[in-house]
């Protein structure tokens, strides 16, 4: 990622979100996810800012985009979930109507944190591996308690 700049700074503000279909309602579709991103685009850049990923699931969706040090990040996150409910309900209303509760699109609630703990490549590719089934993983303990349950149970003559 590179530094933007502007008049009067140098910056890098990147923010991951998430928004959750309320109840978890299964609605978003291949369609209407590629429908999202592009609006999402549009809108982002409309804030100033620019969409870094965007993916999801049927039940949520996944926003990293970066932007300028002048842009308040909640009204951002609140518009946008504003603006992607009124679209998609007015594109895809009867195919979606009987899915959700009411007209409620997203739930109430979003995740926003800033990306300054991890590099930006790794969020990227947590994003891009949405949707992707992979295996779970198995308990495992760690060595350090085995260690210490077979001192534990072991006799003074082991």
């Amino acid at each position: 990622m590179e530094y933007k700049e502007n008049q009067h700074s140098v910056y890098l503000l990147t923010y991951h979100a998430v928004f959750v279909v309320k109840y978890r309602r299964k609605v978003i579709d291949q369609e209407i996810m590629g429908y999202m991103r592009s609006m999402t685009e549009r809108l982002m850049g409309g804030y100033g800012g620019s969409l870094i990923e965007f993916n999801g699931e049927e039940d949520h969706i996944h926003v990293l985009f970066e932007i300028p040090p002048s842009a308040c990040p909640s009204r951002i996150v609140c518009s946008l979930k504003t603006q992607l409910s009124k679209y998609v309900r007015a594109e895809y209303w009867e195919r979606i109507h009987d899915k959700l509760w009411k007209d409620s699109f997203w739930s109430d609630s979003y995740f926003l944190t800033t990306t300054g703990g991890a590099n930006i490549e790794t969020i990227e590719q947590y994003i891009q591996n949405q949707g992707i089934e992979r295996p779970k993983r198995k308990y495992c303990r760690r060595q350090k308690d085995v260690t210490k349950t077979k001192k534990r149970h072991s006799s003074p003559t082991d």
